[in-house]
């Protein structure tokens, strides 16, 4: 696959979120009812899932995306010089999983598709929460940039991690 195809899928990828269990037991609770825990780690998945389906689709503005990955301004230039192209215009992804294995720390499971076809199935990605708000984690989208074999610098930053599988 050419590298100019693999950088704009990270466009339209959504990660696929690796789902867990939350603790606490439903004692108590009326039936068919949703413990408090439960309900904010759907409410944290849900939000991680909006963010990365949001950050990969091609009808997503640039600006908005850039709201939309840690330290989005530091990938601003990246951000801008993809976004009119055809191929991230029809890219979108997939969240399979979310797993908050850490307060403000999710593990996502995603497919990135062109055009409707998985290009790169199943990824393995991250998710954080700044300041209450669910984003893409940094060094899921470098490691998506480095793919394309010209990363930004900030993704030499310590906060950057493996690529995805």
């Amino acid at each position: 696959m050419p590298v100019r195809v693999v950088a704009a899928l990270g466009f339209g990828a959504v990660l696929a979120l690796t789902t867990i269990g939350c603790g606490g037991s439903n004692e108590g609770a009326p039936s068919g009812t949703t413990p408090p825990s439960a309900a904010a780690g759907s409410d944290a998945r849900a939000a991680v899932t909006d963010a990365f389906v949001a950050f990969f689709s091609g009808d997503t503005a640039a600006a908005e995306k850039i709201t939309l990955v840690q330290n989005g301004q530091a990938f601003a230039d990246t951000v801008n010089a993809q976004a009119d192209s055809p191929i991230a215009k029809g890219a979108t992804a997939t969240v399979s999983t979310v797993d908050l294995d850490s307060p403000g720390h999710a593990t996502v499971t995603y497919t990135v598709l062109l055009d409707g076809k998985p290009v790169l199935p199943d990824q393995t990605g991250e998710a954080v929460e700044v300041d209450g708000t669910w984003k893409v984690a940094q060094s899921t989208f470098c490691a998506l940039l480095t793919l394309e074999g010209n990363p930004p610098p900030v993704c030499a930053s310590p906060t950057t991690a493996a690529a995805p599988s």
